[in-house]
């Protein structure tokens, strides 16, 4: 009888144990505590993303893109859908993936490149999935200082073959014949990284003057791979070409939270292919790396009145006090200038991050009716080495 409870206590650690393996799972899970997050989720479409958040300006839809990308199908290491999926992780809005149109027979052991548009039949889908607008489009790759061209829009290349020349893939003896081709099945024409090989930098040779002169040149990148030329920001000013920034990128991206890419950002006047191809062709976009942008001020004035919201703090007799608040996601390196109304308090160059709150304290100067203050914004270049010059409302 003394064994009794003893026994009984067995029992019921049994059946618990018994109890417990039977209620465990055999579904896949995942920890629920705070040490599991952040996770990738099953479906990339919820993942968390933080976009570059530009504000809106009337008339345009802003569009995010970058239109010179690499993949296996030439001289890249990553998957076309990669290209995608990435580009959709970075909130942009379009790409294409321009592989060199001379050189897809770099990987023809691992992948099929005899079908001139298979990098973009592979990736369509997943746009589409993901509704990232892809551009069809191509690397035109000649010997320097012709250089390399980017061709968007085009559908099927394959009238183009015929002007490669197979013993000498890179031979610019016929870059006039292939542009002008491209540029009959509707391409936009775009001249790529200018100063590339070139020890002395970018050179607007006798070879870019005829091709200018013939209509053969579109575009012109003044960024390439994040890295900006001022002199052909210049070029484009003076001879009316397209401003365009691509990444150039070949292998996968690996960038920092709150980083972007450097980018082409569009002002169309809707979020399609169409008129994505309006508005190169009409010049408007604005180049985008290392949080500076590089445009026309008709584009660049509005897209920093409108990021900002003000309020007045304090108002005396001396001085007065503004709350600014920056509702993009751009920062901006502001220059406070004195005029006849107002004059900075103390610092007169402050940084106003994206989406952050600061205040600034500007002493009156006599003519205190006025209820604006001008600034230089530093980093918003209307030409090559001009900065935006414009005024915060309050």
């Amino acid at each position: 009888m003394k064994l009794k409870p003893f026994l009984i206590l067995l029992l019921v650690c049994i059946s618990l144990k018994i109890s417990a393996q039977e209620e465990l799972s055999n579904k896949y899970t995942r920890p629920s505590s705070p040490a599991a997050y952040p996770y990738q989720a099953r479906n990339i479409l919820i993942e968390s993303r933080q976009p570059l958040y530009l504000p809106e300006v009337e008339g345009y839809t802003l569009l995010k893109c970058d239109f010179h990308l690499h993949t296996v199908f030439s001289d890249g290491s990553v998957w076309p859908v990669t290209r995608v999926e990435e580009a959709f992780h970075e909130g942009l809005d379009a790409i294409s993936i321009t592989d060199h149109f001379e050189f897809r027979s770099i990987n023809d052991k691992d992948v099929n490149t005899s079908n001139l548009t298979r990098e973009y039949e592979i990736a369509k889908a997943t746009a589409n999935e993901l509704g990232v607008l892809l551009i069809p489009g191509l690397e035109v790759t000649r010997e320097v200082p012709t250089g390399h061209f980017n061709m968007l829009f085009i559908n099927d290349p394959s009238p183009l073959v015929k002007y490669i020349n197979k013993e000498n893939p890179r031979d610019p003896s016929n870059i006039e014949d292939i542009l002008a081709a491209g540029k009959e099945l509707g391409a936009f024409i775009t001249w790529n990284h200018p100063g590339y090989q070139k020890p002395n930098g970018a050179e607007w040779t006798p070879i870019h003057e005829s091709l200018y002169k013939k209509g053969l040149i579109m575009g012109i990148e003044i960024i390439n791979s994040g890295m900006y030329i001022p002199l052909v920001h210049k070029w484009a000013d003076e001879k009316g070409l397209t401003k365009m920034t691509g990444t150039d990128q070949h292998n996968g991206f690996y960038l920092r939270d709150g980083h972007h890419r450097a980018m082409t950002i569009v002002f169309a006047r809707e979020r399609s292919a169409e008129s994505i191809k309006k508005a190169l062709l009409a010049g408007n976009t604005v180049g985008y790396a290392y949080n500076y942008m590089y445009g026309d001020r008709k584009f660049l004035e509005p897209v920093f009145q409108n990021s900002l919201k003000t309020r007045v703090l304090r108002n005396t007799d001396t001085d007065i006090a503004i709350e600014i608040r920056n509702t993009s996601g751009m920062p901006y390196e502001i220059e406070l200038l004195g005029d006849d109304s107002y004059r900075p308090d103390r610092n007169n160059k402050i940084t106003l991050y994206g989406n952050e709150t600061i205040a600034v304290l500007m002493n009156k100067n006599g003519n205190t009716n006025e209820s604006v203050f001008h600034v230089i914004v530093n980093n918003l270049q209307i030409k090559a080495g001009k900065p935006l010059n414009t005024f915060i409302k309050f």
